[in-house]
């Protein structure tokens, strides 16, 4: 029986796979089932299936490129080509025309504009006959040059690019799994003579020189003393223009505040901050994994890949996190449809009032990952339903304080730093996305922050200060102040990050410091027990700590953990592209998904978040 489609969006991705017969049958049969159904859609897929028949028609003999499909939709979506076929008769709806340019166009007299108001039933090309000669040569002619002028530019582009960097988002499915294929599958990577290239500066600035760098994550350019965990300081803008550098996370191009994250931004980014071939090939593997077990339904199943609990909620969002974190979304990439079905899963999950369930640490980071979809894909049902998680982790908030593992407004409740460091970034995911955020979260986990972290002698010590360890867990009144761990100290220094604190600053600095002497390390002691600091919930917190920091703190860390996590990716069978949930930081909890997307993530650091300072 043929998967249901949700949504015009979900038929729209297999309009082109559909016509070129590389459509499975499931999808094939799912996709009539939809068109049975939806009139917008067959009138959509009517339109591309005549263009395709006049295509093959008229360049019998010529090889059209797989790339040329995609191009041709593109100028289908143009205002221009919309008037064109708006010529041939009433009643056909093109996606993206201008109502006031075709409204120009009726008072123009053109034909087919002063018949019946009613929709024609007939298909395009009946209609297109219908119409007088001068018309159905004139609309010919002009799209057979436009293909053909299509055609040209596409083989010639082809020709001339015969190496790719396979980071191109182009694809429209992920290729099947292939166990003998091997592992490094990224052909060129922009050239680069190492992977990690000594000629080229990282684009965080040296910490000698962030003293002279007065901007500050800012709406209006604060002061650093000002800004420094006021709420309001935190910026929402989601294209950046912060005086002379970009807060975290802001980019341009079209996915707005992650344009980072695809195209020529992310292969810059890429060799910029250390990565190359083989962190992108481990990347590709990872997500290819999580593709290849994300069930029917959209979700990723945490029990059965080796968890412990019913954890499919923050399952799904780590996976679609990690999906987006590469570029991908409902909208593009080779990875689209997972990312629609995992988003449309976590949606219909939902409840009413923005939550999913009475789990903190899952609502922070389901509602992060609805929150990145959102800014990147702009599909507005998407927004709709971030907004109401956004608003479930509001919700769920400690009053001026921070998150426990369930919601409990109480003023004097207990406040847990790893739950806080998801709501945290998925607040900020939503604020530089657009939505609108109660600046009281980050107003709450400022006042824990600074209850539960340790900065005993931060100012004497300098910028070989190391300290600010953060308490685990503890109330306003009792925070057991530097009672924590490792990975919750990471936590709390990202936190501070995202919500304005310099990479010089003690709150960030001290910790950095004190990462540097354990670095990623995948190993086992004689016993076969895995020991040190084999943690991927830490080294994902602390990677993105090191990465903003910059510096020699960055290039040691960054070699590290290359070293510790790709030799240790699994390669072949079932679980190639995966890395075991092993180790601490609650991963055996979570199960290979987990594990697997953290991994990927910490990968992904290169190009998923801009650095602060430049």
């Amino acid at each position: 029986m043929p998967a249901v489609i949700h949504s015009c969006v979900e038929a729209a991705a297999l309009f082109r796979p559909y016509l070129e017969g590389v459509a499975s049958e499931s999808e094939a049969a799912s996709l009539e089932e939809h068109l049975k159904e939806c009139a917008d859609c067959r009138k959509a897929i009517e339109r591309r299936t005549a263009y395709v028949r006049m295509l093959e028609e008229s360049l019998k003999g010529i090889r059209v490129p797989p790339k040329f499909l995609k191009r041709s939709d593109e100028v289908l979506e143009s205002t221009k080509y919309s008037q064109l076929v708006e010529v041939a008769g009433p009643g056909i709806e093109i996606e993206g025309g201008d109502p006031n340019v075709m409204a120009e166009m009726d008072e123009e007299g053109l034909p087919g504009t002063e018949e019946e108001e009613g929709d024609d039933d007939r298909p395009f090309i009946e209609r297109l006959g219908a119409a007088p000669w001068w018309v159905i040569s004139g609309t010919f002619h002009g799209l057979l040059l436009l293909l053909l002028g299509l055609l040209s530019m596409v083989v010639m582009r082809e020709a001339s690019q015969e190496t790719v960097i396979t980071t191109d988002l182009a694809k429209a499915r992920p290729p099947e799994f292939d166990e003998k294929k091997p592992r490094d599958v990224f052909r060129n990577l922009v050239p680069a003579p190492t992977e990690t290239p000594t000629d080229v500066e990282h684009a965080v600035v040296p910490h000698e020189q962030v003293e002279d760098t007065t901007h500050n994550e800012t709406d209006d350019n604060m002061d650093t003393n000002t800004a420094r965990g006021d709420p309001n300081a935190i910026s929402d803008l989601p294209l950046g223009g912060l005086g002379t550098s970009a807060a975290m996370g802001l980019g341009g191009g079209g996915a707005g505040a992650f344009g980072q994250r695809s195209g020529g931004g992310k292969k810059r980014a890429l060799i910029a901050g250390g990565g190359g071939k083989v962190t992108e090939s481990a990347v590709d593997a990872a997500l290819r994994w999580l593709a290849r077990h994300q069930e029917e339904d959209g979700h990723w199943d945490c029990r059965k890949h080796g968890g412990t609990g019913p954890y499919d909620v923050s399952m799904t969002g780590f996976a679609v996190l990690a999906f987006l974190g590469a570029g991908h979304t409902e909208r593009a990439g080779q990875y689209r449809d997972n990312v629609q079905r995992g988003v449309y899963w976590l949606i219909k999950q939902m409840k009413d009032d923005g939550r999913w369930n009475s789990n903190n640490y899952e609502q922070g980071i389901a509602a992060m990952a609805l929150a990145e979809a959102a800014a990147m894909a702009r599909v507005p049902s998407t927004r709709e339903a971030a907004q109401k998680a956004i608003d479930g982790v509001i919700a769920g908030q400690h009053e001026y304080a921070a998150w426990n593992y369930t919601p409990n407004p109480d003023t004097n409740g207990r406040n847990d730093s790893s739950v806080s460091g998801w709501s945290v970034m998925a607040l900020k995911s939503a604020k530089i996305g657009g939505l609108k955020v109660d600046h009281k979260g980050f107003a709450g986990a400022i006042a824990w922050l600074d209850a539960g972290q340790d900065l005993t002698g931060a100012k004497d010590a300098g910028s070989d200060y190391e300290g600010g360890k953060m308490a685990y867990a503890g109330t306003l009144q009792n925070p057991n102040k530097g009672n924590g761990s490792i990975a919750v100290t990471a936590s709390a220094a990202m936190q501070r990050l995202f919500m304005g604190w310099k990479p010089d600053d003690p709150a960030v600095r001290g910790p950095a410091n004190f990462f540097r002497k354990y670095p990623p390390k995948w190993e086992k002691n004689a016993n076969g027990m895995y020991v040190g600091t084999l943690n991927l919930y830490y080294w994902y917190y602390a990677t993105l700590v090191m990465f903003q920091v910059g510096g020699d703190h960055w290039k040691e860390w960054n070699e590290a953990m290359k070293q510790a996590l790709i030799p240790n990716q699994r390669k072949g069978g079932d679980e190639d592209g995966s890395w075991d949930p092993v180790g601490g930081g609650g991963i055996p909890t979570g199960g290979r998904v987990m594990s697997t997307a953290l991994g990927c993530l910490c990968l992904e650091v290169y190009y998923r978040y801009l650095p602060m300072y430049r």
